[in-house]
């Protein structure tokens, strides 16, 4: 519904009759509008209780059915606006709770490899050890195997 910066004139015509509507939307616009109006005038003159209705209360319950319809769509649009509502403020929930998470797991990562960096550390420790305790047991070992032969 694209609205024009100047007021415009159109003809359109409603159960064969010529009406000049103006007004600030498009040509086309106006002319869906005729015909939604002409297809709505269409369905009510197929029924046989509708046509034996005098002029007037015919153009009462098309009005009538047009507004209901009109309430209904508005109704969903307004049901719709709700749901979308709703489902982008779940969307930024989970997005925030998505960034919390995503802090979370740099953190432990951060703590996982200062503790990757700790056990290293501590393995070339144990193999320092090792290695000195075997010096030292091999060195005792020698020791005692010199004291024995020097007896």
């Amino acid at each position: 519904m694209a609205r024009n910066r100047e007021k415009s004139e159109t003809t359109v015509t409603i159960s064969g009759k010529n009406y000049t509507l103006m007004g600030y939307e498009s040509d086309e616009y106006m002319q869906r509008v005729a015909s939604f109006v002409n297809s709505r005038l269409e369905e009510y003159r197929k029924v046989d209780s509708y046509r034996r209705l005098p002029a007037d209360t015919q153009n009462v319950l098309v009005l009538l059915n047009i507004a209901d319809e009109y309430f209904k769509t508005r109704e969903q649009v307004d049901q719709l606006n709700e749901d979308l509502e709703r489902r982008d403020k779940d969307l930024y929930d989970v997005k925030h709770n998505l960034v919390t998470e995503m802090s979370k797991n740099e953190a432990l990562e951060a703590t996982m490899q200062e503790m990757r960096e700790e056990i290293n550390e501590k393995e070339k420790r144990i193999v320092q050890l090792e290695t000195e305790l075997s010096h030292s047991s091999t060195r005792h070992q020698q020791s005692q195997f010199s004291s024995k032969n020097s007896k």
